[in-house]
């Protein structure tokens, strides 16, 4: 389920079942605005895969922009994060920007993606990229839900 009206509606009816928030990551750097934007276009579209094929148990977020991930920023992630889990049992944040690991305290919710620049691969080996990385994610969702 996506940020969209017809989404939320189905949440409402359905939120039973929907147990997961996924919340991307995208920092704005217009000094780096290349390296940037691919990170961001990557988190992006892994976000997506991952919505797409887990419809119905995980509820996609519009991205969370910053731009600069400092200690007011992660206290926004905590709180968020905290919010959220009045109506979701686990809360996922995603991004491609390294910068987040030294924010120990949101590591728990917190997948970090190995950023891959798609700008000029072929269309076949994105595809093959990104459902890569919505296949690492989904082992780090299943410890989530499945905790030993």
């Amino acid at each position: 389920m996506k940020w969209k009206a017809e989404d939320a509606d189905c949440f409402l009816q359905s939120r039973d079942y929907i147990d997961t928030a996924i919340i991307p990551l995208v920092g704005i750097d217009v000094g780096q605005i290349k390296q940037t934007v691919s990170l961001g276009e990557f988190t992006t579209l892994v976000a997506e895969e991952l919505e797409r094929q887990l419809k119905g148990r995980v509820f996609l977020f519009p991205p969370y922009t910053y731009l600069e991930a400092n200690e007011s920023k992660k206290i926004e992630l905590l709180t968020m994060e905290k919010s959220l889990q009045d109506h979701f049992q686990h809360v996922v944040f995603v991004t491609s920007d390294r910068i987040w690991r030294q924010h120990t305290e949101i590591s728990d919710s917190l997948y970090m993606l190995k950023p891959v620049p798609l700008e000029h691969l072929k269309v076949d080996l994105k595809q093959k990229i990104i459902q890569d990385s919505v296949e690492q994610i989904l082992n780090f969702l299943l410890q989530k839900w499945n905790p030993s």
